[in-house]
């Protein structure tokens, strides 16, 4: 299955490959209430809620089997309120507001641009998660774009839904038995864009999820940053399953995220049948045994510690599987440390076994007493699990199921991303019984005049924003200013400074590469020494190219005027321009430095002729404070010309 590059043929496995996007939108407000769309930093609460949350049954009459898992965890959950971005709707103690307009168009922009059927009317539907991510148990989603596709270089890929819904509440810490959310977060209006299952391969699966990126951040009105957009991929193998992994934000490394997936599958798959040849029947677990006994006088620290609160040691067998728990499945993560991070997902802070070197617990002669207590045979391994009783029995129970479907079958079920790119277990996969309506959000009819104004309005692709920008200001140059988080900056500074009926060719023209370098380069570099450049609003920019268009300063003080107003951001552009230009040497001051230089190397002029001007320039600049690069080389010019004559 594998080729000499080490890749996958991925046609020949099956592979089959789907992926989510979610991305915030960057409206005014929340899309069910009127607070702001911001998230709070390092900021205290100003007061915490404690809820309890149950599963509940669909339309249908069925319960997800997602809720009902994280149900039995049996978790409180704690809320962070911040009253001047969140209020009762988030707190599910006041009914949701009209949907928010702005989300809504921008909503409709999106769709449109990814050529998405819009329904005629948006019904909002309740998803039931009680993951503690939601106060009211459930997330309002709607669909508002079905059937479309996105272009790529392997061809169409079809976009089957696109939802408008709210934000989850973000995770500020977790602990045993409790989760911790802050409600700053929950209410943000989101996009959610599902692809169907037709990307060819990792490449092609991060090309699917940067060109879903630029479309979205084509609409101006998308946030940009850390946790503004996150994609779940579902990767399958024709004898594997369908996996969904959560929380993906590292696009650049999702080809890597896909092969990691895939290598599991299949490693999976290689352990399976090793299990097959190893075992004649019966299931790879053994029944789960109370050993805490055995475990009482342990020198242990964190077992000792868990036996003294009344906590289990309990353990299990595991057939077949002496000699693979330390075998790789996917980048660094081996097959003991996947079945422990079962463990893990229940409340436990791992699983101990004989496949690995006991001796580093400091408990051989405990699993020695376990090993013959259980008649370990050859080729099992004996596991141990220390919780509290119910963690703990839990825990065991998961592990165990999980390792007697090694014999038969790769599980379906949703994991977490890790920051290794391999992933871990999260939950049971969710299935259809999670939708039920949504009562207290009446229909929005989308009519055909509404839409086709928003039609009228598409803004420019990014790439095509790319395209004809670069036919003013290079390549190089539009590529950075389309890709930077400056580009509707950019945008703003050239209608702004664009006079009434002039052609934007002209304006391009003008000051379209200083613009864009000022924006990316000098932004960067002014970032790089520590000068606050977050403080830069668009009308700095504007009056400082609105001087240069006006010939009041040259390329060489924008860097210098910008500086100054993001370190004094209340002071007035002008008044910055004005002593700018004044603190620099003038023309005549200028002229005569030069002509003293060129007096004294005339033997280097002569011998070197113009290539000696790099050498003069410098000697130049170092004898003028404050000098303007352009104008001492425009000076420097003149006069080397007159003086080799």
């Amino acid at each position: 299955m594998m080729s000499t590059n080490n890749e996958y043929d991925y046609e020949q496995l099956g592979f089959r490959c789907g992926i989510e996007i979610h991305q915030q939108l960057g409206t005014a407000t929340k899309l069910f209430c009127s607070c702001p769309n911001q998230v709070v930093e390092d900021e205290a609460a100003a007061a915490r809620v404690t809820r309890n949350l149950r599963p509940v049954a669909s339309e249908l009459g069925d319960v997800d089997r997602a809720a009902k898992y994280e149900h039995l965890k049996g978790k409180d959950f704690v809320y962070n309120i911040y009253p001047d971005v969140s209020c009762l709707v988030e707190l599910d103690e006041e009914p949701p507001h009209p949907v928010d307009d702005e989300a809504l168009e921008i909503a409709m922009e999106a769709a449109l641009l990814m050529h998405c059927a819009v329904p005629d009317e948006i019904h909002f539907m309740r998803k039931t998660v009680i993951d503690g991510s939601n106060t009211a148990g459930f997330q309002r989603t709607a669909i508002i774009g079905m059937n479309g596709h996105i272009e790529t270089d392997e061809g169409n890929v079809a976009i089957e839904d696109m939802e408008l819904e709210e934000e989850s509440a973000g995770i500020h810490t977790r602990e045993s038995g409790k989760g911790v959310f802050d409600l700053d977060r929950l209410g943000i209006p989101l996009i959610e864009i599902g692809t169907d299952a037709s990307i060819q391969n990792p490449d092609h699966a991060k090309e699917v999820a940067k060109k879903i990126g630029m479309l979205l951040r084509s609409t101006g009105k998308v946030k940009r940053g850390l946790g503004t957009i996150r994609q779940d991929v579902n990767v399958s193998i024709a004898d594997g399953a369908r996996v969904e992994i959560k929380g993906f934000q590292d696009i650049e490394n999702m080809d890597e995220l896909v092969r990691n997936e895939v290598e599991r599958q299949v490693s999976l798959l290689d352990i399976m049948d090793e299990i097959g040849e190893r075992l004649d029947s019966g299931t790879v677990s053994s029944d789960v045994e109370d050993v805490t006994a055995l475990f009482e006088a342990s020198e242990n620290d964190i077992i000792r510690q868990i036996v003294d609160d009344g906590g289990r040691v309990l353990a299990f067998k595991l057939r077949g599987l002496e000699g693979l728990m330390g075998q790789n499945i996917s980048g660094d993560l081996h097959l003991g440390k996947e079945l422990a991070n079962y463990a893990k997902s229940q409340g436990a802070k791992g699983m101990m076994h004989t496949d690995e070197d006991v001796s580093r617990y400091g408990l051989e002669p405990e699993f020695d007493e376990v090993c013959d207590h259980m008649s370990k045979a050859d080729g099992e391994v004996v596991a141990i699990i220390a919780e509290q009783e119910e963690t703990a029995k839990n825990a065991a129970n998961l592990v165990c199921e999980r390792a007697d479907a090694l014999a038969t079958h790769v599980p379906e079920e949703t994991r977490t991303a890790e920051m290794d790119h391999t992933t871990r277990y999260a939950r049971p996969l969710p299935g259809s019984a999670r939708m039920y309506p949504e009562t207290d959000i009446p229909p929005i009819v989308i009519d055909d005049d509404y839409l086709s104004t928003v039609e009228e309005n598409l803004p420019e692709t990014l790439e095509e924003q790319e395209e004809r920008l670069a036919e003013e200001i290079g390549d190089e140059l539009a590529s950075q200013v389309v890709h930077s988080r400056q580009l509707q900056t950019f945008n703003d500074v050239i209608d702004r400074l664009r006079p009434e009926n002039q052609e934007i060719h002209d304006v391009l023209q003008d000051i379209g590469k200083p613009l864009a370098n000022a924006v990316t380069n000098i932004r960067a570099g002014l970032a790089s020494d520590g000068v606050p450049v977050d403080r830069l609003k668009p009308h700095h920019y504007e009056a400082v190219f609105q001087a240069y268009h006006e010939d009041r300063i040259s390329k060489s003080d924008i860097e210098d005027v910008l500086q100054e107003a993001a370190e004094k951001p209340e002071r007035n552009v002008d008044d910055i321009i004005e002593e700018t230009v004044s603190s620099k040497a003038g023309e005549d001051e200028i002229r005569d430095v030069v002509q003293d230089v060129i007096a004294e190397k005339e033997d280097m002029i002569a011998e070197q002729g113009e290539h000696a001007k790099g050498a003069l320039m410098c000697l130049v600049m170092q004898r003028i404070d404050g000098a303007d690069g352009a104008t001492v080389n425009r000076i420097l010019d003149e006069e080397l010309t007159d003086a080799m004559d």
